[in-house]
């Protein structure tokens, strides 16, 4: 369908008034939730990291020494092959059993019947550690980046609102003619392009680019946004995220 005039809510004089759409609000309101939740996300990772910490250093200063026994040694088909003991030691009368992740290093010296240092807990002997296995710690920094990036996230989701909201209340409204409609197969499935040009109140030609769900054929005109002062900033009419308000 050709359009040979532009939708009257766009002859309106800039500024325009400009309102959410349903998809806008979802994305503004899940823009605040991966804000808000940085916080107590980063908190709570902080705080899993000082227990583990704090565990280890328990086990370090107040654990018991005792000499393990090597049942078995193997290594996983996962990725990196990560290697295993099974091991089982006497903790005052009772036998505690295990299979600890090693030290590649560490691992090579094994066989069925090799002994290994061990340290527990002597009020909780299932809480042991050996020495040369490695140690499962959550890094202090994950606390960081994974709040750092629900802030940056949440940013992003405010930004793609912001820009839709201030092209449609401040832009120029124009005819653009599609130039060309293509597939593209990438790494996270297909979508589809379109391209198009048009001719900005100053004169001149300027294309722009956009992924469609529906694309029009070749040929076909229609309406654009632009920015007076950067024409190259423009996007195909309807928005997804900001609408025109229709006074009732």
């Amino acid at each position: 369908m050709r359009v040979s005039t532009l939708p009257w809510e766009l002859e309106r004089s800039a500024p325009r008034e400009v309102q959410l759409t349903a998809g806008g609000r979802v994305l503004v309101l899940l823009g605040w939730l991966l804000m808000a939740g940085a916080l107590p996300a980063g908190g709570a990772l902080f705080a899993e990291a000082r227990r583990q910490s704090n565990a280890a250093l328990d086990l370090d200063q107040r654990g018991v020494a005792a000499t393990a026994l090597v049942d078995r040694v193997w290594r996983d088909k996962g990725d990196g092959k990560p290697a295993y003991a099974a091991i089982h030691f006497d903790a005052n009368g009772t036998r505690i059993e295990g299979a600890p992740r090693m030290q590649l290093a560490a691992w090579r010296q094994l066989r069925a019947g090799s002994t290994l240092r061990v340290r527990y807990l002597p009020e909780n002997p299932r809480r042991w550690v050996v020495d040369g296995a490695r140690r499962r710690q959550l890094p202090f920094w994950v606390a960081l980046v994974v709040s750092s990036t629900l802030v940056a996230f949440g940013q992003l989701c405010m930004a793609a609102v912001r820009r839709q909201r201030t092209l449609l209340r401040d832009g120029r409204p124009a005819r653009a003619t599609v130039t060309s409609v293509k597939k593209h197969q990438g790494s996270h499935g297909s979508h589809t392009e379109m391209a198009y040009e048009f001719r900005p109140f100053g004169g001149g030609t300027t294309t722009g680019k956009a992924a469609v769900s529906k694309p029009p054929s070749v040929g076909t005109t229609i309406s654009i946004v632009y920015d007076s002062e950067r024409p190259t900033r423009n996007r195909p009419y309807p928005f997804s995220l900001v609408a025109v308000h229709r006074e009732s």
